[in-house]
């Protein structure tokens, strides 16, 4: 918001002044705008910023009615039949028009005894010099016991309609309070640590060669820290599986309290999507160890990031193509081999087992002394800690 306006406001009241035949509204050459010759020179404006002008008339019949007759005024201003010139002037440069100045008659609606415009015709010159436009509408967001830093920056503009060119001012805080620990240098570095939390409204002052001056009101918030909390920088993270459904929490606190969650650096397996309130979900499309940067941002700009993990595992699967021949009454053991996976897995076995063939659900193994010479036919199923199920069918072949 601007709050520097360069106004140049002046009253006239002449108590007391009677027209008189032949007196003529006339151009007061001291103030507004003081003669300098035959010309009379107002104050300066600058682009960009409000311009309030009331022009001054004397004698005659004490109430005016003013008007351009010739030339204009700079762009972006424009001037009321009572004298008063406004607005915010669009470029620089000089205009120099003319403005007659006239007696408000009774019939006008000026005093009753006013019965002829006796008026008088000036030239007068309007300068409009380059504005400084400060570019900073607000700020980032503080972290207690974080450093701060900050860069205000402005532009010299001459046209409203075309880009600024930088400009090198000096700052000071006009009004206001930083936070604790936060100071503002003449070149326009806000920085520090800041070590108090709460709200901070405060306007800055620019002020470049020329006399061209701007202000901005700014908000510098501070709040604690933003603390992220996620399995996946663990030393053991969750572990996923290529072909299994995976969801995953993870949680942040501190700042602002609205949260944008993102992968800054690395990347998650296909199939592995970060959800806008930090979880993770999908199917992994494939296996391995994917290291990552997770960040989080709140609201006012304030970012945490921490380093993370994700593992996916093969799927799982049984690698026993055949089972090793069994011989009867002799000892015998074989485990069933697997890959891929999240342990632990659980086993069971479907069909006949051999007469003194036993099978251990917790390590997939069979073992002991057939009776009896066959074939056996059986179904192993395997599941792991995350559900996935395979199983795979062989014989078991017992000689005598």
């Amino acid at each position: 918001m601007k709050r520097f306006a360069l106004v140049a406001a002046f009253t006239a009241l002449l108590a007391g002044v009677v027209a008189m035949p032949g007196s003529a509204a006339s151009f007061d050459d001291s103030h507004p705008c003081p003669a300098s010759g035959p010309l009379l020179v107002c104050p300066a404006g600058q682009v960009g910023q409000p311009y309030s002008l009331q022009l001054i008339a004397q004698y005659g019949c004490d109430t005016y009615r003013w008007e351009i007759v010739n030339g204009g005024l700079p762009e972006g201003l424009k001037m009321s039949s009572s004298g008063l010139i406004t607005g915010i002037p669009a470029s620089s440069g000089t205009t120099e028009p003319w403005v007659v100045v006239h007696d408000l008659t009774a019939g006008e609606g000026g005093p009753s005894w006013c019965g002829g415009d006796n008026h008088s015709e000036r030239q007068f010159v309007f300068t409009v010099t380059p504005g400084l436009s400060i570019q900073n509408q607000s700020v980032p967001g503080g972290t207690i016991g974080r450093p701060y830093s900050q860069t205000l920056t402005a532009v010299v503009i001459t046209n409203k309609d075309q880009p600024g060119t930088p400009a090198s001012p000096s700052w000071t805080i006009q009004s206001g309070t930083l936070p604790a620990g936060v100071t503002l240098s003449s070149a326009g570095l806000l920085s520090g640590t800041p070590t108090t939390e709460g709200s901070y409204t405060f306007v800055v002052r620019a002020e470049g060669g020329g006399g061209a001056i701007d202000t901005e009101t700014e908000t510098l918030v501070v709040r604690q820290p933003i603390v992220v909390s996620s399995p996946f920088v663990a030393r053991t993270p969750p572990k996923a599986e290529v072909g299994a459904p995976f969801s995953a929490p993870q949680t942040a606190t501190g700042g602002e309290g609205t949260f944008t969650w993102a992968v800054a650096q690395g990347a998650l397996p296909a199939g592995i999507i970060l959800n806008a309130d930090g979880s993770f979900s999908g199917t992994p499309a494939v296996a391995g160890r994917f290291v990552f940067v997770l960040s989080v941002t709140d609201r006012e700009s304030r970012t945490a990031s921490v380093n993370a993990t994700f593992v996916a595992s093969t799927n799982l699967a049984i690698k026993t193509v055949r089972l090793k021949a069994a011989r009867v009454g002799v000892a015998y053991r074989a485990k069933i081999a697997t890959s891929g996976g999240v342990a632990p897995a659980t086993w069971e076995v479907r069909g006949k087992l051999p007469q003194g063939v036993k099978f251990a659900a917790r390590t997939g193994t069979l073992s002991g002394a057939p009776r009896k010479a066959g074939k056996y036919r059986l179904t192993f199923v395997v599941q792991d800690s995350l559900g996935v199920r395979a199983q795979k069918t062989l014989t078991l072949v017992a000689g005598a």
